[in-house]
């Protein structure tokens, strides 16, 4: 029986993708925020294999009930037009990064919305500040998400001409003469843009998902993973400005960098990589679980704070060796931190429910490209 340890990704609300799936390999199951409910008349045959499965579950906490439809033409709409919801999106962000929530502020956001939406009468009322707040929310990560796969779909591309082929092509060129006029510079440039994220839109992203997330309890999950460093640092942000601690990195494990198969062979994957990784997996999750409800921390050395966790690296990796090979899945790390004497539920504002029980210290895992 594979071991359980829920844990709950941020700010990514779509999970079902190459670089994603690697998750699954730790946090059994993976909570995922999910801004819309399903259609249940049209049910999605491939994201729903990974839910039967048991290896992830979405959570719902803002349904929209009848606007549902509306939300998803409007989504589907953006993501036929490109010409213009980069523009829409950076005046979402500019609009909820302001703190005011004055008359100005109000009818700005209606306004925008109402945009994106097409016609005033299908928007929130002005009034309704919180029905607002939640369809800039699903707005701004719906259409992040739209530009966020557009990016990866682009790198991917990217990645297929690799530092020796343009060399290659530099000298089937000749000399490259000025800077400006060498093409290869370039698309080394576009490359390098690509993996920088922009920290003012995962700042908003963020928010996002945290207003959506306030609408209902949370999952129970024992481990938060952000999915990128600058997501980690929004977490770590808030953190350090109410802590005088520090948050203390106590565990790396090597994950596939991606895996690429259809929903059928993933599940089977990631499935006889949880079975044969159960002995590992259990004594890691014990160590954690003893770790973050310890009223006490010994010493703020990794070595010291997890003893055991000398050896789980090079165990770890010996099994992603032996399910997927560097060669074809690439390598990724996903950093464990301690925040010591933080519940991090709380440090967000989530309202404590009787279903969750808060623990000593907080525990966030970093993935890393």
């Amino acid at each position: 029986m594979k071991p359980i340890y829920p844990s709950l990704i941020f700010p990514d609300t779509d999970i079902f993708n190459y670089r994603q799936f690697p998750l699954l390999l730790f946090g059994c199951p993976l909570y995922y925020l999910q801004p819309v409910e399903p259609d249940p008349d049209t049910p999605d045959n491939d994201r729903d294999i990974y839910i039967d499965s048991g290896l992830c579950r979405a959570h719902i906490p803002a349904p929209l009930g009848d606007d549902r439809q509306r939300f998803t033409r409007l989504i589907h709409d953006i993501g036929e037009r490109k010409d213009d919801y980069a523009a829409q999106l950076s005046a979402l962000t500019m609009a909820a990064m302001s703190s005011k929530r004055d008359k100005f502020g109000t009818e700005q956001r209606y306004q925008i919305i109402s945009s994106l939406l097409g016609n005033t009468a299908a928007a929130p009322a002005k009034e309704n500040d919180k029905q607002l707040d939640l369809w800039q929310a699903r707005l701004v990560l719906a259409i992040s998400e739209i530009l966020k796969k557009e990016k990866e779909d682009l790198h991917q591309e990217m990645q297929l001409l690799d530092a020796q082929e343009m060399e290659m092509f530099r000298s089937l060129q000749g000399e490259t003469g000025a800077e400006e006029t060498d093409p290869f510079r370039e698309l080394e440039r576009i490359k390098a843009d690509l993996e920088d994220a922009r920290p003012r839109e995962v700042k908003m992203r963020f928010r996002s998902w945290l207003t959506l997330m306030k609408n209902a309890p949370l999952p129970d999950a024992g481990l938060w993973i952000a999915s990128s460093p600058e997501a980690g640092d929004e977490l770590f942000n808030e953190f350090e400005k109410n802590s005088d601690e520090l948050p203390v990195p106590i565990l790396e494990l090597s994950m596939p960098e991606r895996i690429e198969a259809g929903p059928t062979h993933v599940v089977s994957q990631v499935s006889s990589f949880l079975k044969d990784s159960a002995p590992i997996r259990t004594k890691i999750i014990s160590d954690l679980d003893s770790l973050i409800n310890a009223p006490a921390l010994s010493s703020d050395s990794a070595d010291n704070l997890l003893p055991s966790g000398g050896n789980y690296p090079a165990q770890w990796a010996e099994l992603v060796e032996d399910h997927f090979p560097v060669g074809s899945h690439g390598r990724s790390p996903l950093t464990f931190y301690l925040l010591p004497n933080c519940d991090i539920a709380s440090l967000l504002g989530f309202v404590p429910t009787t279903d969750r029980s808060p623990t000593i210290h907080g525990l966030l895992a970093v993935l890393k490209r």
